[in-house]
C-alpha cells in the first residue's frame, strides 16, 4: 500500500444517490448552507445594479463553467477556466479594493438580525409631515437650490451610506428642510434621510448610479438617488440646482414633477397609512417574503454549488493514513510491533477529493484511559479527521491490538 493510492468508482441511479446524500445529511450542512446563503444575499443586495456586480455575475458563470468541465473530464477546459477564474478573482479585488473596503465597513455587529436581512416594520408617515416636505421642496426649487430628500421603507439605509452624515433625529418642518439645503450651511449638499417620519441624518453621501442612460442634465443629486433606489426600496424627491425642477425617484426610475399636488399625491401614496404594529408571526411571515427573490435565488445558487461540491458521492478514494497513539499515560509504553498505517477509504463528491490531501490525514487513537496488558481498538470515523462532506467506507485494519506493560520504575 503506497500513500496517496487512490481509486474512483461508484455511480448507480441519480434517485438512489441523493437518497444516500439526504440519509447522511449532517446539521453542519445545514449551518453551512444557511451562511453561505446569507453571505451571498447580503454581497447582492450591496452591489445591485453596479459594474462590481456584473463583474462578480461573469466571475460566477466561470466557476459554474469550471465544475462543469471538471464533472465531465475535460481537463484543458477545466484547468484553462480555473486559471481564468482565479485570476479574475485577484482582478475583482485589485480593481474594487475601495468598494470592498466599504462594504467591509458596513459591517455592524449593533446591527439587529432583521436589519441583516432588509426587513424592518414600516412606519407610516402623517399626512401633515408629508404636506410639510412638499412645501419646503417647492420653495426650494423656487429659490433653485438644490435638495436631495430620501424616505426610508422597508428596507434599512444606514448599511447602504457611503458617509453617515450628522444625526438630527428632529421633527419635520418647512423651516428645518429649507434650513439644512439653503447655501452656505455645511449640510446642503447631502442628502436628508427621513427614518420613521423624522429627520434622521442630513448631510448623507448615497450610493451613485452607474445608468449610462440617465440624461446628461441629470446630475450627482439625481445619480444619488437613483443609487439609492436600486440598492432598496427607498423613495426620494431630488430639487435641481440649475433648472430648479422637482423629480421623483422609486426603484431606480426619475420622473419630473410641475406641481406640489402631484408630489404629495406620489408620497401619500407610498407613505401614508394607518401606523401597524406587525404582530410576531407577521413578522416572522415578513423575514422570509420580504425581497423573497434574492433570498430564494441566494438560497438555490449556494444549495446546488453545495450538491456539485459535496453532496453528490459518486466517487471513492482510497488512501494509506498514519496512525498515531496519543494520551500514552507515563507510566506505560507499547511493547513490540504495532500498526503504523492503515489503508481508508472515503467516498464524496469528485470535487471534494480533488481537493483532499492525503498527508494531512491520521487516525489517533486516544490511550488516555489505558492499563497494563492486551487491547483492541475499533476505528471509527471519530478517529480520523476527515474534512466535512466525505464519508467514511471502510478501515484495514478496522481493529489494531496493542500491548502495554510498565515502564521499569527507574524510567517512570
Amino acid at each position: 500500500m503506497e500513500s496517496g493510492t487512490m481509486y474512483f468508482g461508484g455511480g448507480g441511479p441519480v434517485v438512489e444517490q441523493v437518497w444516500q446524500a439526504l440519509r447522511y445529511f449532517p446539521w453542519q450542512h445545514l449551518i453551512d448552507i444557511g451562511i453561505m446563503s446569507f453571505l451571498v444575499y447580503q454581497v447582492y443586495i450591496r452591489l445591485r445594479g453596479t459594474r462590481a456586480m456584473r463583474i462578480v455575475a461573469g466571475i460566477a458563470v466561470l466557476g459554474l463553467g469550471y465544475l462543469a468541465a471538471q464533472s465531465a473530464g475535460l481537463f484543458l477546459t477545466s484547468w484553462l477556466l480555473g486559471g481564468v477564474w482565479a485570476a479574475a478573482l485577484i482582478f475583482v479585488i485589485v480593481i474594487f479594493q475601495g468598494e470592498i473596503r466599504h462594504m467591509l465597513g458596513q459591517i455592524n455587529p449593533r446591527l439587529r438580525a432583521k436589519a441583516l436581512w432588509r426587513w424592518t416594520s414600516r412606519v407610516r408617515l402623517p399626512e401633515e409631515r408629508l404636506v410639510a416636505v412638499t412645501e419646503a421642496i417647492f420653495r426650494l426649487a423656487s429659490r433653485r437650490c438644490g435638495a436631495l430628500v430620501v424616505f426610508e421603507r422597508d428596507d434599512p439605509l444606514e448599511p447602504l451610506l457611503q458617509s453617515p452624515g450628522t444625526v438630527l433625529d428632529a421633527q419635520m418642518s418647512p423651516e428645518l428642510l429649507e434650513t439644512l439645503f439653503a447655501p452656505p450651511t455645511p449640510l446642503h449638499d447631502g442628502a436628508l434621510y427621513i427614518r420613521g417620519g423624522r429627520a434622521y441624518r442630513a448631510g448623507c453621501v448615497l450610493p451613485l448610479s452607474e445608468n449610462q442612460r440617465l440624461s446628461y442634465f441629470h446630475g450627482t443629486r439625481h445619480r444619488a438617488a437613483l443609487g439609492i433606489s436600486e440598492h432598496s426600496d427607498a423613495i426620494a424627491v431630488v430639487v435641481s440646482e440649475e433648472r430648479g425642477r422637482v423629480s421623483i425617484v422609486e426603484h431606480g426610475t426619475i420622473a419630473t414633477v410641475d406641481n406640489a399636488e402631484e408630489v404629495l399625491t406620489w408620497l401619500g401614496e407610498r407613505l401614508t397609512s394607518p401606523e401597524e404594529r406587525p404582530r410576531r408571526h407577521r413578522a416572522v411571515k415578513a423575514l422570509v417574503t420580504h425581497n423573497w427573490r434574492p433570498k430564494l435565488g441566494a438560497l438555490a445558487a449556494v444549495s446546488l454549488l453545495w450538491f456539485v461540491l459535496v453532496g453528490h458521492p459518486n466517487a471513492e478514494l482510497g488512501v494509506s493514513v498514519p496512525v498515531v497513539y496519543v494520551n500514552v499515560p507515563q507510566e506505560l509504553t507499547i511493547e513490540g510491533k504495532h500498526v503504523q498505517e492503515v489503508f481508508v477509504r472515503v467516498r464524496g463528491s469528485r470535487e471534494m477529493l480533488n481537493f483532499l490531501d492525503p498527508n494531512q490525514l491520521q487516525v489517533a487513537i486516544n490511550l488516555r484511559k489505558a492499563s497494563a496488558g492486551r487491547h483492541r481498538y475499533s476505528i471509527s470515523d471519530k478517529d480520523i479527521n476527515l474534512p466535512p462532506g466525505l464519508q467514511l467506507i471502510g478501515v484495514n485494519p478496522s481493529k489494531i491490538a496493542l500491548r502495554l506493560r510498565e515502564k521499569p520504575s527507574e524510567l517512570k
